[in-house]
């Protein structure tokens, strides 16, 4: 499954990395894109409840989902 989210307090490339990088840590997940000047972050996953542990790996790196 794909899906968009809206993140909030990204202001640089080096916020996509983190994005990147937290989301990646997840089995069964990745960020397929990620933009810190729209706003949208991009992510592949496999289940509803790895979803919900993206939007908590996001979160944990201190955005809003």
């Amino acid at each position: 499954m794909e899906k968009t989210l809206k993140v909030s307090g990204m202001h640089c490339p080096s916020c996509d990395m983190l994005i990147s990088e937290a989301v990646g840590d997840i089995a069964g997940a990745k960020v397929l894109s990620s933009s810190h000047k729209t706003g949208e972050v991009k992510v592949s996953f496999d289940s509803e409840a790895t979803l919900a542990k993206i939007k908590d790996a996001i979160r944990a790196e201190g955005y809003k989902v």
